[in-house]
């Protein structure tokens, strides 16, 4: 009795602790300051006291996919460890909250990192037809989401990417490709991500991508342009200024 006693005094300051400390909200204010471990680390006290908060699932997938995109490509061991946690926290969070989109976001979002990094073409055909299932039920659930539009413009520009060559090989070894795809679907698709939320980094980034591989390479230049002129309202906005000096680069150069 004395024994439990003690126990009870001693884990009692800390029971209290948790209980009256909000870790989903403090992880939310360290996420708007792009302060994502230390955020994801607030998520994950939440989940271990609260498992049923589906929004904390969600947060702490995409901190997890921040966090492996912003490892440099030689971890490629330690990027596959934080994603495969960031699919899982998702896909739980899709269980506790299966009519928010924002948990299918985080669930395609951890799939196409994956997919990235993965030597395995049949992963990656798996991979393309959950992410194109993902990102119709965004839409689905929100019409007016832009994010859904934009998975969708990507998957449609990864696939349309592939030479006939690759396209046949995946015909023939892994039971063909996913549902009809095009360029001009990619097109459309990040077009609409554009409309529904204009000047994010991403989605410019997305759609100056398809102009230049289309060849229309002044459209490209200046939502590049454009892009690299707005200021940064998202941990991985950065990497992805990154990406359009690049690409303006190269269109530079041609």
């Amino acid at each position: 009795m004395f024994q439990k006693v003690v126990i009870f005094i001693f884990l009692y300051p800390l029971f209290m602790e948790c209980l009256g400390q909000d870790f989903y909200e403090e992880g939310l204010a360290l996420e708007k300051k792009f302060k994502i471990e230390e955020a994801l680390e607030k998520y994950e006290k939440e989940i271990a006291v609260n498992p049923e908060n589906g929004l904390a699932h969600f947060h702490a997938s995409r901190m997890l996919s921040n966090i492996g995109g912003n490892l440099p490509p030689s971890k490629k061991e330690e990027k596959k460890e934080k994603y495969l946690l960031a699919k899982k926290y998702a896909q739980e969070s899709i269980r506790l909250l299966p009519n928010n989109p924002n948990t299918h976001l985080a669930y395609a979002i951890s799939l196409g990192l994956l997919s990235e990094i993965s030597g395995s073409p049949r992963e990656k055909i798996m991979d393309a037809k959950i992410i194109k299932e993902e990102g119709d039920a965004i839409i689905r659930l929100d019409p007016t989401m832009a994010e859904g539009y934009f998975i969708l413009g990507k998957w449609n520009f990864e696939l349309a990417k592939l030479n006939w060559f690759e396209q046949m090989a995946c015909e023939v070894f892994f039971g063909g490709l996913p549902e009809k795809f095009s360029i001009e679907a990619a097109k459309e698709n990040f077009e609409k991500a554009n409309q529904l939320q204009p000047n994010t980094i991403l989605f410019l980034f997305g759609e100056a991508s398809v102009l230049h591989y289309l060849g229309k390479n002044e459209e490209a230049k200046k939502l590049l342009e454009h892009a690299l002129k707005l200021p940064l309202n998202e941990p991985d906005d950065e990497q992805r200024k990154a990406r359009c000096r690049n690409l303006l680069k190269t269109i530079e150069n041609q």
